[in-house]
């Protein structure tokens, strides 16, 4: 049975109303004729530079191009986060994590992880696609960016950024980075005179 896109949005959003995502909640795949992100031109190339907590203690990851001085900020889950910052620093688990059963799910298909680009920023909420190359060509998954860059990191595939997500980074010099802690002074023991 071959949906359209109208039929496809109707049960989308009924399933998003009976309690979240649903099995139909994942956006269907495009074909890149369709695409909004394989036109590498107006794309901006960036890296993680890391994963911090804001004041209030939410996870972001702080992006970065490897020119410039500008940084995009994205709000993230605390699963996401360590998800992320175990990529980073190369700390494996016994057993696949969820980014990394993705990840061998779509080797052991035969494809590989081709790029991941946050396309969009609306009310608030980055948009993100994944995407993939097979032998049959390139097909893009839509995607959360917290999930598309822990896959991203596994895969050792690049990350971009849509001429419209360019627009919300900031300077940053602007954004206060969280210090390192500082080390408890030790105490002396004994009497004090």
């Amino acid at each position: 049975m071959k949906l359209n896109r109208r039929t496809l949005l109707k049960l989308t959003g009924g399933a998003a109303a009976l309690g979240g995502a649903g099995v139909l909640g994942w956006q269907m795949v495009r074909e890149h004729e369709q695409s909004t992100a394989l036109a590498a031109e107006d794309l901006l190339k960036v890296k993680v530079e890391g994963v911090y907590s804001d004041p209030v203690g939410a996870k972001v990851v702080f992006l970065v191009p490897d020119e410039g001085d500008k940084v995009l900020r994205v709000w993230i889950g605390d699963a996401e986060a360590m998800s992320i910052a175990s990529a980073l620093k190369g700390i494996p688990f016994p057993r696949p994590m969820t980014h990394d059963l993705l990840l061998n799910a779509i080797k052991a298909l035969g494809g590989k992880v081709e790029r991941v680009v946050i396309t969009d920023l609306r009310d608030n909420t980055f948009y993100a696609t994944v995407v993939l190359r097979n032998e049959k060509g390139v097909r893009e998954l839509d995607a959360r960016p917290s999930d598309s860059i822990a896959l991203a990191l596994r895969a050792k595939a690049p990350i971009f950024l849509s001429p419209k997500v360019q627009k919300a980074m900031e300077p940053f010099k602007d954004i206060p980075l969280p210090g390192k802690p500082e080390r408890p002074q030790p105490t002396q023991r004994g009497i004090e005179t």
